[in-house]
């Protein structure tokens, strides 16, 4: 039984076994094979996750950032991959990640023919994945267009090229019908490259918006990151998911300011903003409960009858967000009283 009196708030508060059934859910999705998964740690960035991830024999990663590749490394990860084409310091730290951490392997992406140069010039038998446009147009060169790529890759001394990487970010229709015509759609420039390349290339795809169609595909390599902790938003978009939800935003109510609203200790600083004022909270206990607005430290609730509410009551929410509603915190709490430090919400641990 937690006691919420003696959690800190405004604050996270997760819950392990939650965390460790999302884990045992996904690994099921692809018949109990941890080969088939290679989650992206941005949601949680933290080394108990990673631990407990690793515990289920998944052994391949993605980062985003090099303090989530070092965060990997810490414990040995055997293999992460690196979700971003490195380019002036990233470039230089990134292959100190690899000098200074021997027992993981890293590799990186690649779309572009002068980052590929650049790498091969400081690299030693260094891995790149392709990073292919499916749709999405944030990162990566279209399918189609990728075979010089590729050829040059191959040919490079220093570059070993190991797999493709195809996320599909902007594939989030609620119907899951829906979501598996549109993979079928932005996906036929991959399937046509696919027979001209090496059959031995790994295939990183999609996310966890995507993870239900791509799971059934045995040559694949899944990457979903949400998974971990979930959120409302995908809660909502996804409900064919028996994910759970794993961490709760803690508040305190800190004062009565009218007969029908309260203002608590949880603002825009302590749960990610970037969405609708209706889109960032859902109260657990109070579903009719509104947040009307924020400021850094404050949120105003519109609750009905404000009589019903004292100073220091806990409020306990679901982020809509998780993934940039961790980065604002320095540690996520359970209920034993430990605490999981985001370490990588740094964007520099050692390297």
């Amino acid at each position: 039984m937690i006691n919420f009196s003696n959690i800190e708030s405004p604050g996270l508060l997760v819950n392990p076994e939650i965390v460790k059934k999302n884990i045992q859910w996904v690994l099921k999705q692809v018949d109990n094979n941890p080969a088939r998964l290679r989650p992206h740690i941005k949601t949680h960035k933290t080394r108990e996750v990673n631990q407990l991830l690793l515990a289920a024999g998944i052994t391949k990663f993605k980062a985003a950032t090099i303090a989530e590749c070092e965060l990997l490394a810490l414990d040995e990860a055997p293999d992460v991959l690196l979700s971003m084409q490195p380019t002036g310091t990233t470039l230089s730290r990134y292959i100190a990640l690899g000098e200074k951490y021997p027992n993981t392997s890293f590799a990186c992406l690649l779309d572009d023919e002068q980052a590929a140069h650049a790498l091969n010039a400081v690299s030693n038998n260094q891995r790149v994945f392709i990073d292919l446009n499916m749709g999405m147009n944030r990162t990566g060169i279209k399918p189609e267009d990728s075979l010089p790529l590729i050829h040059l890759i191959e040919q490079l001394p220093n570059l070993i090229l190991s797999g493709l990487h195809a996320y599909d970010g902007h594939i989030r229709d609620v119907n899951i019908e829906d979501r598996q015509k549109h993979v079928e759609l932005d996906f036929q420039s991959f399937y046509a490259l696919l027979p001209q390349v090496r059959n031995d290339l790994e295939l990183v795809v999609g996310g966890t918006p995507s993870f239900l169609v791509h799971h059934s595909n045995p040559s694949y390599v899944c990457s979903p990151g949400t998974f971990v902790f979930f959120d409302t938003g995908y809660a909502k978009l996804y409900p064919e998911s028996s994910l759970e939800l794993a961490v709760q935003v803690i508040g305190r109510i800190i004062s009565i300011p009218t007969d029908h609203t309260i203002s608590i200790d949880v603002g825009h600083k302590s749960v990610a903003p970037e969405n609708g004022i209706d889109n960032r909270l859902q109260f657990i206990n109070h579903p009719d409960w509104k947040l009307m607005s924020q400021s850094e430290e404050h949120g105003i609730v519109e609750v009905g009858d404000s009589s019903t509410c004292q100073i220091g009551d806990i409020v306990r929410m679901f982020p809509y967000h998780i993934c940039p509603t961790v980065a604002l915190h320095q540690y996520l709490q359970v209920g034993d009283g430990s605490v999981w430090n985001v370490l990588a919400r740094n964007r520099k641990i050692t390297i």
